[in-house]
């Protein structure tokens, strides 16, 4: 479990929802209902809260990718990218970004009302989640190489208005006042992480037709904006944490560009396992870099009171 968990187990056993304003209303009926349902065993509070955001997210990557060869690829980047272990500390916005991309995914299917209603559920599981309302736009934008040179050139240059967006947003939702009053500093490592997927999207754009396929275009844009979010913000936890709603994309784009990239040249499987040795071994950098310097701040999870 993340160093937050404890207070969220002392928000759920005092069925506090005033802990972030206005911004909770799903995640505090929720809350409620599984309160009620076991009498207040926050056990089973954790253990749906997680469960949810990993069938979110395996079903999204279902939808979208519909190869189960690339499932393996993803649920390691999934894991290794510190997606997964990211849901430990921040477990409610990972609910809240898990449940956004599924919507993305329905929308793909063309479940249009599941897509908003869902996305909608996201707003009320974290208010940050509004900010993925971006992604409806790059779903319905042209994708072309311009499109994306020029989202390139947006999502850098955001930096310069964050402050203002997030002084504004934080009058709506007082909780995240805290991030106005004060920097809070990333533990480091989504440089890193952020220039390798911006090299792998540049590389599948450019160097591939991948944009004829509507999954892995989006997929792609979305991954993109989050590298380009995890490079201009890499010393701010709030912008990582705001790149996070588009970098869990990568999860799918990674592996659909490896394919794509490999698909031009003759010797398709030799360059496949040459792209996806890089990719493991980049995801065991992270891995091991982020676990040993406990940034995601995991510890011990305990049977007895929190």
């Amino acid at each position: 479990m993340g160093t937050d968990t404890p207070q969220y187990v002392s928000f759920y056993l005092a069925q506090n929802s005033n802990f972030n304003g206005n911004g909770t209303l799903v995640y505090s009926a929720v809350s409620g209902l599984i309160n009620h349902l076991t009498n207040g065993n926050y056990h089973v509070f954790l253990f749906v809260l997680s469960l949810a955001t990993v069938f979110c997210i395996l079903k999204a990557v279902e939808l979208f990718s519909g190869d189960e060869n690339l499932m393996f690829l993803s649920i390691y980047i999934y894991i290794t990218f510190y997606f997964y272990f990211e849901s430990f500390n921040i477990q409610r916005q990972m609910l809240a970004i898990s449940m956004v991309m599924l919507a993305m995914a329905l929308l793909y299917r063309h479940h249009f009302v599941g897509s908003i209603v869902l996305f909608t559920m996201a707003v009320g599981i974290h208010s940050t989640a509004i900010f993925a309302i971006v992604g409806f736009l790059i779903w319905y934008i042209k994708k072309s190489k311009l499109t994306f040179s020029l989202m390139i050139i947006v999502a850098a240059l955001s930096n310069l208005f964050l402050n203002s967006l997030l002084s504004n947003f934080s009058q709506l939702f007082d909780h995240y006042q805290m991030y106005t009053d004060a920097v809070l500093i990333s533990g480091g490592g989504t440089l890193l992480l952020g220039i390798f997927l911006l090299v792998m999207v540049c590389s599948a754009i450019f160097l591939t037709d991948i944009l004829h396929d509507k999954s892995a275009a989006f997929t792609i844009f979305m991954t993109a904006i989050g590298a380009v979010l995890y490079i201009v913000g890499s010393k701010s936890q709030l912008i990582i944490r705001m790149a996070d709603y588009f970098a869990i994309y990568s999860i799918i784009a990674v592996p659909q560009a490896v394919i794509a990239m490999g698909r031009r040249f003759r010797n398709q499987r030799l360059v496949d396992l040459v792209l996806t040795t890089i990719v493991i071994f980049v995801g065991l950098a992270i891995f091991y870099y982020k676990l040993m310097n406990n940034l995601g701040e995991i510890i011990p999870y305990s049977l007895n009171s929190i």
